[in-house]
């Protein structure tokens, strides 16, 4: 699985749903738009990450989150996985359609890029990695469909003969 490692405070919530952009000055390879992928949390805090951290527009959504303070965050761990929806340069119309809390949670630097994150799904037991910058393969684990995305995908598909090799094929494709 391709993962990519994010400071925190913004890889929790991400992967808790909370947060729907990743910005970037670079665009997401096109071979993992579309895709699952994890999100790492980077080992080390630095003076930039606590500055924003601390900031008054960032605290007042991060204390509606209900997720710990940043010391207490996880690091250095596999939080969890995001499909990794589209990616949209960041315009000036696009800044205005992003929501205040959003904006909050993200650098929005006209010309740089956000992926659009969807389906954020939590690790119970984060797993403890060493992270690299920009795109990386984790093979500790393989990612299956949850019984909802099998149902999504076999859905109005009755009566098309679907054996094993039907199944595989479909579940494959999700």
């Amino acid at each position: 699985m391709k993962v990519i490692s994010i400071w925190q405070p913004w890889a929790s919530l991400i992967v808790h749903g909370m947060k729907f952009f990743e910005t970037r000055t670079w665009p997401a390879p096109r071979s993992i738009i579309g895709q699952t992928i994890g999100i790492a949390s980077t080992k080390n805090i630095i003076g930039p990450q606590r500055d924003a951290y601390s900031d008054p527009e960032f605290q007042f959504f991060y204390e509606q989150s209900g997720l710990p303070e940043l010391d207490e965050l996880p690091r250095g761990m596999l939080l969890g996985t995001v499909t990794l929806d589209s990616v949209e340069q960041v315009t000036q119309d696009f800044v205005e359609d992003v929501t205040r809390e959003e904006l909050a949670f993200g650098w929005y630097e006209l010309g740089g890029y956000a992926w659009r994150l969807r389906h954020a799904k939590v690790l119970v037991n984060p797993i403890p990695v060493s992270g690299k910058q920009g795109i990386w393969d984790y093979r500790g684990f393989d990612v299956r469909p949850s019984a909802t995305e099998i149902a999504e995908a076999l859905q109005g598909r009755e009566g098309e003969g679907h054996g094993p090799a039907g199944l595989r094929r479909d579940l494959h494709a999700i």
